[in-house]
């Protein structure tokens, strides 16, 4: 019997993969014959490229939905007790499945890409062409080595069933978001390959670029963000960022990113740093490949990795190889056209501040990525693995996060070229001021860590930047005639950009100050009790009421009743649970956490007896919440400053 969705879903991708290949060939007569109905047969192949990628992706939906099980990858990543989100969720939750996501978001890029960039035809064909070679890798591995539409003869009565890690709320928003970041970063590169191939080396591809980099910086942020979140309440070990792996390949694109948002300030300001922000670029893109690579090649370990999959592995790392020598290969021929127009006048001025800050996010991203590759490249060269923890990163990393953030605070308070005595001591009175005050304060508190101290200080040096210029810039309306609350309405309205940028640095000081009280001052405990039993852990007291035992499709569950007192205030009875998952014979942490924001209480059920004595652990971590509340106002901040402005000079 035909099974009609894996046909109509194999055809797809088939035909996907040759409607690529036309609309390279296309564009690429129509560029060296300069003839526009190649180029536009071109621009049409993309979206036929994406229509086939919708229709496979609605093939496989279905598939999922109906419970199809003659198709191998809904057997491995469903089963039929499973709800509807997690039968949505198990869509990209498993190898194959998550390749086609990537191929449907990399679809809508493209499409919108291409019809953005329907004013300046010139960068319009090389750029298409560009994203059709990207198309092309991954209908490859669609239509061959990764096909989701595999049938499985005879179907099995039931599916395995999503794996235990994944079935969690948050999951249905974490790797749409990290992909929608990944992929996102494939048309700025696409831009600059343009700007390389047809000679067009001044500030247009870089305008272009601009947004093209914010819009998948947030969702990155945000993939980042739902990641840890899924580690804090998923995993149970009370932590959100463990330098795992694939947490890396995702975070090493987003610095790299974020140095090129730095650094084409200077580019429109000054013309300094052409090259390093098309090389900055070309590298962000090439991360994404690499972090995919990680993901699903298995070379590594990851509790976030998909599966082992070599054959996968050797074709991204061909891809990537290809991507990386072609593109910088373009780059060292277009080299002497790029060259810079400005130069710096001082080392203290705005250029050399932002000069800085961009060495320290490439310098994070190589020491990530040393980090992250050490036991294979040690394996390669010793024969045996050697991992490198979190103590070597947090070890390189604290003091490279704390002078990311001096430098936030540093920048906006240099004037360009150069600075005279009187303005830097009337822009650093304040901040300087506000810094030294909190870290006495903070001594007088009895607060010895000196890592937690240094980015306090930080971080009061950098808000002290940011209420400056801000009231500096309401003062001045406020002398125009303005009422002040109208005056700073409009103050952020009319430069969306500058205080959008403002907000980004605010939300990126709480999360650092979230991370650094949490890590740095985090308590635990814990006890093995019997109903009835109380213990302390600093204010809070907990007494532990029994076992109580229960079942779901598929799942025993196991919940532990714990009350809870701040002093002799009652907070309420929490639940934490472990759920075993009878298909998969995993067992899982459903942790129980009370948030405020002052500090998480972390409640883990360990283990237990027959006799209904239960060991709960406890953890207390100080303002963790604002790492989520500072992620939050970080790209809200950037998506306020890519809104048009209405008027381009600022008060």
């Amino acid at each position: 019997m035909v099974n009609l969705v894996g046909e109509v879903g194999r055809f797809a991708l088939l035909a996907g993969l040759v409607v690529a290949l036309y609309g390279i060939a296309a564009t690429a007569l129509g560029l060296t014959r300069r003839h526009g109905g190649y180029l536009a047969s071109g621009r049409r192949a993309v979206t036929v490229w994406a229509l086939l990628m919708a229709l496979a992706s609605a093939a496989l939906m279905t598939a999922f939905l109906s419970r199809d099980f003659s198709v191998r990858f809904v057997a491995m990543a469903s089963e039929s007790t499973q709800p509807l989100l997690q039968t949505i969720m198990a869509f990209w939750g498993g190898h194959d499945g998550a390749l086609l996501l990537w191929a449907l978001i990399l679809a809508g890029y493209m499409v919108t890409a291409v019809w953005s960039l329907r004013f300046h035809p010139d960068l319009q064909g090389p750029a298409a062409a560009t994203l059709l070679v990207v198309a092309v890798f991954f209908s490859i591995l669609l239509a061959g080595a990764s096909n989701p539409f595999v049938p499985l003869i005879p179907p099995p009565p039931d599916g395995q069933g999503l794996n235990p890690l994944l079935r969690n709320p948050w999951m249905s928003v974490h790797p749409p978001m990290l992909y929608l970041g990944f992929v996102g970063m494939s048309v700025p590169f696409a831009l600059a390959v343009a700007a390389l191939i047809t000679g067009r080396l001044d500030d247009t591809w870089v305008l272009l670029s601009r947004r093209w980099v914010i819009v998948p910086w947030i969702f990155l942020t945000l993939g980042l963000l739902l990641g840890a979140k899924w580690s804090y309440v998923v995993l149970g070990w009370g932590g959100y960022w463990a330098w795992d792996p694939v947490e890396n390949a995702a975070f090493m694109p987003w610095l790299t990113a974020t140095a090129f948002l730095h650094s084409i300030q200077i580019q429109e300001r000054r013309g300094m740093l052409v090259p390093w922000n098309v090389a900055l670029v070309l590298l962000t893109f090439g991360l994404t490949i690499f972090g995919t690579f990680l993901v699903r090649s298995g070379v590594l370990s990851s509790v976030n990795a998909f599966a082992e999959a070599p054959l996968i592995g050797y074709l991204f790392l061909s891809f990537l190889s290809v991507l990386l020598l072609v593109s910088f290969g373009l780059l060292a021929w277009r080299w002497e056209a790029l060259k810079s127009r400005g130069a710096v006048e001082t080392i203290i001025s705005r250029e050399t501040a932002f000069l800085a800050n961009n060495l320290l996010f490439v310098a994070a991203a190589v020491v990530v990525l040393l980090g992250t590759m050490f036991p294979v490249l040690t394996e390669a060269f010793r024969g045996v693995k050697i991992n490198v923890g979190p103590p070597y990163f947090n070890t390189v990393m604290v003091p490279i996060s704390v002078g990311i953030l001096l430098l936030m605070g540093i920048g906006p308070l240099l004037p360009w070229r150069q600075a005279t005595p009187e303005q830097l001591v009337r822009n650093f009175t304040l901040p300087a001021a506000a810094a030294v005050l909190g870290a006495l304060v903070l001594g007088l508190l009895g607060v010895r860590h000196l890592g937690a101290v240094l980015v306090y200080a930080a971080a009061l040096f950098v808000l002290g930047t940011i209420v400056q210029e801000t009231a500096r810039g309401t003062r001045v309306r406020i002398r125009r005639g303005e009422i002040a609350p109208l005056a700073l309405a409009r103050l952020f309205g009319r430069n969306r950009r500058r205080y959008g940028g403002y907000a980004v640095h605010l939300g990126v000081l709480l999360m650092l100050v979230g991370i650094a009280a949490s890590s740095a001052f985090a308590t635990q405990a814990g006890a093995t009790l019997r109903p009835g039993e109380r213990f302390s852990v600093g204010r809070y007291t907990l007494e532990y009421g029994g076992l109580r035992h229960s079942e779901l499709p598929g799942i025993d569950v196991t919940e532990a009743s714990v009350r809870v007192w701040a002093g002799a205030r009652f907070l309420g009875s929490y639940a934490p649970q472990r759920y075993f998952y009878r298909a998969q014979e995993q067992p899982m942490h459903h942790v129980a956490i009370r948030s405020s924001l002052r500090e998480d209480l972390y409640l883990i059920l360990s283990e237990w007896t027959q006799d209904g004595r239960g060991t709960i652990r406890v953890l207390v971590h100080p303002l963790v919440s604002w790492l989520w509340i500072g992620g939050v106002v970080a790209v809200l901040g950037a998506a306020f400053a890519i809104l048009p402005e209405r008027q381009r000079r600022a008060p």
